[in-house]
């Protein structure tokens, strides 16, 4: 307790301190599964049929109409027996099952031949100024059917419609493309699995303050991009639907990853015996400033000790990720050790996120995060 002589008043304050680092369990030889790199027949067939897709062309069918067939449509609506000019329209193309219209239209497209008429009743949609959402009768006369028809993947298609000469240097290709960004979100995969693994493995007690801090700068984070794009927070809700205590329990969730992760990371420095000089430091802070979009005011921010400090803490926080990650090895489902193109240097990292870090202090370790008056009383 404080307690000042002048006045009388008496005050406690509950200090939250920074938590101790926990005890890493092994981080060498470690196995993370993160699937197979390779591509199969189905994903193959599934990307050249998007691409035959873009060439496909409509036509005519002497056969009801399917979801994914194409109808040449009249359409007309009715209010209490009068018509609604605003939705009439003749020889309108459609397309079955895609939803573009009307719900309702959809099902009692399907089965419809040419020549048929189908009826039904829905509301009016978006687009209809203030009629939209008033219930009407529809009436849509069914002209033709029409189904897709992609093109055959030939030689001669290949070489008149893409830069290929044959449809195999199409396929190897494409194959080659696929697999490269399989192998790509696959490595990125294999970073998170490998450093969320060792988190789950640790345990870690956090200070209920420090947690309530943390949540308080993830959201405001949040906030600062909904700002950016010019969204309250009252739309966000609105729009996802996310109920409020979700949210705040999402918050609290991610405020525990983070803190466990970050002293976690911290744990391996120490237990790696990891290092930053004043030469790579200072490489480091050269490259910060050349990427930055205001250089001199970074170069200044670089100047105070405490950025310096964050600055260096970044980069042994990444080399913590890249020592577990060097020490894990991706396999497949079945077990297999997969080759992977993993996450580019450590260095490129910091780069990419520093700037954010070298002008907001952190928390470091012992310091205060909370100061809360738990009593006081005045003295007569």
């Amino acid at each position: 307790s404080i307690e000042d002589s002048l006045t009388g008043v008496k005050v406690e304050v509950k200090v939250t301190t920074w938590p101790e680092r926990p005890e890493v369990p092994e981080i060498h030889d470690r196995v993370v599964e993160v699937g197979s790199v390779d591509v199969t027949e189905d994903e193959l067939q599934g990307q050249i049929d998007r691409f035959r897709e873009q060439f496909a062309s409509v036509e005519e069918v002497d056969r009801a109409a399917q979801l994914g067939d194409f109808v040449s449509m009249d359409i007309s609506a009715t209010k209490d027996g009068e018509e609604v000019p605003e939705a009439a329209a003749e020889g309108l193309l459609y397309e079955v099952g895609s939803g573009g219209l009307i719900a309702v239209l959809d099902d009692s497209l399907v089965g419809a031949t040419a020549d048929d008429t189908v009826t039904f009743e829905g509301p009016l949609p978006e687009g209809f100024g203030d009629k939209a959402g008033m219930d009407v009768a529809y009436s849509v006369k069914v002209n033709d059917v029409r189904e897709r028809a992609l093109p055959e993947v030939s030689d001669e298609w290949v070489s008149e419609t893409t830069e290929f000469e044959s449809a195999e240097e199409l396929r190897s290709t494409l194959l080659e493309q696929m697999s490269d960004m399989k192998r790509r979100s696959l490595a990125g995969n294999f970073q998170d699995k490998a450093l969320d693994q060792l988190v789950d493995e640790v345990a870690i007690e956090l200070p209920e303050a420090l947690v309530r801090a943390e949540m308080d700068e993830v959201f405001h984070r949040f906030s600062h991009r909904l700002e950016e794009q010019q969204i309250s927070l009252e739309d966000y809700f609105q729009v996802t639907g996310i109920e409020q205590q979700a949210f705040i329990s999402d918050l609290e969730s991610q405020a525990e990853r983070s803190l466990k992760t970050r002293l976690l990371l911290e744990a391996v420095i120490d237990s790696e015996g990891l290092e930053v000089g004043e030469e790579e430091l200072a490489s480091v802070m050269e490259m910060v400033v050349a990427s930055s979009e205001d250089p001199e005011r970074i170069r200044l921010a670089l100047q105070d000790d405490l950025q310096r400090k964050n600055l260096a803490g970044d980069i042994l926080r990444n080399k913590a990720l890249e020592a577990i990650v060097d020490g894990a090895r991706p396999v497949d489902e079945d077990g297999n050790e997969v080759d992977l193109a993993i996450a580019p240097p450590v260095t490129t990292q910091v780069v990419e996120d520093a700037e954010v870090d070298v002008v907001e202090a952190e928390v470091v370790e012992a310091e205060v995060v909370e100061a809360e008056v738990i009593a006081s009383n005045e003295e007569e």
